[in-house]
């Protein structure tokens, strides 16, 4: 020997950290049955599923809904997703033995109802357990567990997942993550343009409205590789001088509501749940009535307010728990009846959402200095409307 140290072309702790990924051909080899869970110290979990050594599928981490949820919507775009569809779907959908996960059910009840293809499943589940992967070798510290189970019954029997070309292409992806020094950016933040004037200039005004409307820190970098169709390492890429440069912060983003609290409609034994009273001042009556029913599907009282004038003196009247509130209308604008609520003890501090088409950084630090709880862009799907109705209200009562 020359008595040389070593030379490695990658640091040491990426060595360690795809080690992780080493499991898996021991546990195709035990034939195992049963979960692996790993467990950062900042609290998050992730879940595999297996069954005889072959994987089925994943769950946990910090978006174990929205990483569904984004895979499902893009295979599954028909009204099944909307609330009231889940409710519907959650009542056929079957208990897969001790795999016991919401959302696997109802993508098993897709796929037995002809709605979903084998192919489709087998994507949503792979694409679910990739991210899972990168985040477990991400995580600097983890430890696993392992639970063993009885292998599913012959006729639970699921679609398994090819995990050979699985790792490579995790493993593959955090090499390059780290070669563009993209370390310290998790995936599962949210981009959000905080100095648009320099964005102007350097883009054309097409571009520069896409990413006013895209870049709004309700959308993971994940959510939005999915919805653009890009790879999320290209879109992070493209997005770095930028927040390198400060023009654009990566903040963190909650997970939508869990589906495993997806109570059917008219469940015996159900506990009830006192109502909420919404309020959506809008002067366009099919966003109030789109609104509306999301929050009917889910149980709560719903108040539609369609002339501006009219605002203050109904909401006084009928003191809702949380208020919707148009940024543009005719008569008056979202700004006045903010600041005007605002004013009065009552609404101090009740959960003001500014729904508006301009996502201009301009107008929501103007709505949030008139004392703004939250800025959304419209229009909303169904799931971000319950996921604001859990941030902004006790999570008891939604």
């Amino acid at each position: 020997m020359s008595g040389r140290a070593a030379q490695y072309s990658k640091p040491l702790s990426h060595y360690l950290r795809v080690k992780k990924l080493q499991i898996f051909p021991v546990l195709k080899r035990l034939s195992f049955s049963g979960q692996i869970t790993w467990s950062a110290p900042a609290g998050h979990q992730w879940t595999l599923f297996f069954d005889r050594g072959q994987l089925i599928y994943g769950k946990g981490g910090v978006h174990p809904v929205r990483q569904w949820y984004r895979q499902a919507q893009a295979r599954l775009p028909g009204p099944e997703l909307s609330y009231s569809g889940l409710q519907s779907s959650a009542v056929a959908a079957p208990s897969a033995s001790w795999l016991r996960a919401r959302d696997y059910q109802l993508l098993q009840h897709w796929l037995s109802q002809g709605q979903l293809s084998p192919q489709a499943l087998r994507d949503i589940s792979s694409n679910i357990v990739a991210d899972i992967l990168f985040d477990v070798v991400q995580a600097r510290e983890t430890q696993y567990q392992l639970a063993r189970q009885l292998p599913l019954a012959a006729d639970q029997t699921s679609i398994y997942i090819d995990d050979t070309p699985l790792l490579t292409s995790v493993t593959d992806l955090w090499d390059a993550w780290l070669e563009a020094g993209l370390e310290a950016y998790s995936p599962n933040l949210a981009p959000v343009i905080q100095h648009p004037e320099p964005i102007r200039a350097q883009v054309s005004p097409r571009v520069y409205e896409s990413l006013m409307q895209l870049l709004d820190g309700q959308r993971s970098l994940r959510d939005l590789a999915v919805k653009l169709g890009q790879d999320v390492l290209n879109l992070t890429q493209a997005l770095q001088p930028y927040i390198q440069s400060g023009w654009i912060s990566l903040v963190e983003v909650a997970d939508f509501p869990s589906l495993e609290g997806l109570d059917p409609p008219g469940v015996i034994g159900a506990a009830p749940k006192a109502a909420l009273k919404i309020a959506c001042v809008d002067d366009s009556p099919l966003v109030c009535k789109a609104l509306g029913q999301v929050i009917r599907a889910a149980g709560h009282d719903f108040l539609a307010i369609t002339e501006g004038s009219r605002a203050i003196p109904t909401l006084l009247a009928q003191k809702p728990d949380l208020v919707f509130l148009d940024l543009v209308m005719p008569d008056t604008n979202g700004y006045e009846i903010c600041s005007s609520l605002r004013k009065i003890s009552r609404f101090k501090d009740v959960p003001i959402v500014i729904l508006s088409g301009n996502d201009g950084l301009v107008d929501q630090v103007r709505a949030r200095l008139l004392g703004a709880t939250d800025f959304l862009s419209k229009p909303m799907e169904p799931i971000v409307i319950l996921s604001v109705l859990r941030k902004h209200l006790a999570p008891a009562r939604i």
